[in-house]
């Protein structure tokens, strides 16, 4: 399915996504240096939700997030299709994300996500998984929400790539659970919308351009069930998120399929 383009729009929500990422910077060069963990928290979440409204984008939960327990630590995995993932994920609950340190060198949104309490790693270090899962395995104990995309990179949302494992062992020695979430973007037909998928050699910027120029996008989070960590090993864990996450695809790609199909007649 095609939506029309509007360059006139276009203008119109580049000025406004330009106005409000100088607003994100300003925010936290006034009032991240003396808030606390959960204020920061908050402001994230309050932004991120406003940075989708002014891409045109609602956001649609799928699952009760009151009903999650908020009395220990969380590690979160998620497929990865966008850079928008992590504002969407955010705008539903705010937590802390590990990513690749190269996410450091995006224009302006690098830099917010930098001093967002992110975790980098590095690509070029070996060692680098084995010092985060002890850098995410503290911040877990200490109540903290963790979120990963294990696939290492993102795709255009309509399959899951191979999950590294490496990083589960996190929770393991935390002893917290793992809460798994789905995100898509659909069309209004539940055909999956490609404007936002950032993957080959689609650019950032691409993305964006094509996703303002639409009337209205959406994005859901379907929140999936949790997975206990307990004698459990890392590969383990990492293989039943990963089927988790692939059966809200192949469920909702299937549905759309249905949804597509012509109507069944007889020909006399």
């Amino acid at each position: 399915m095609t939506q029309k383009r509007n360059p006139l729009l276009l203008a119109w929500r580049m000025s406004r996504v330009g106005w409000h990422l100088l607003s994100g910077c300003t925010q936290i060069a006034v009032y991240f240096g003396n808030s606390s963990a959960e204020q920061k928290q908050r402001r994230i979440q309050k932004w991120s939700a406003q940075l989708l409204n002014v891409c045109g984008m609602q956001v649609h939960v799928v699952g009760d997030i009151q009903a999650i327990p908020k009395d220990t630590g969380r590690f979160w995995v998620s497929n990865h299709v966008s850079w928008l993932d992590i504002f969407a994920i955010n705008a539903v609950q705010p937590m802390r994300f590990v990513g690749k340190d190269d996410i450091q060198t995006w224009p302006v949104i690098g830099w917010l996500v930098a001093r967002s309490d992110t975790i980098f790693i590095s690509r070029n270090n070996r060692n680098a998984a084995l010092a985060a899962n002890d850098i995410i395995a503290k911040a877990l104990r200490e109540g903290a929400n963790i979120a990963i995309f294990p696939e290492g990179t993102s795709t255009d949302g309509h399959q899951l790539k191979p999950f590294k494992h490496s990083l589960f062992q996190a929770p393991i020695s935390a002893q917290v659970p793992i809460q798994t979430l789905c995100v898509r973007y659909p069309l209004p037909n539940g055909e999956l919308n490609s404007a936002p998928a950032y993957h080959g050699d689609i650019s950032l910027w691409q993305t964006l351009v094509s996703l303002l120029q639409q009337p209205l996008s959406q994005v859901e989070v379907h929140l999936l069930s949790a997975i206990q960590s307990e004698d459990m090993a890392r590969q383990q864990l990492s293989a039943l998120a990963q089927a988790q996450i692939a059966q809200c695809l192949n469920q909702h790609a299937a549905e759309a399929k249905e949804d597509t199909q012509p109507n069944a007649h007889t020909v006399s």
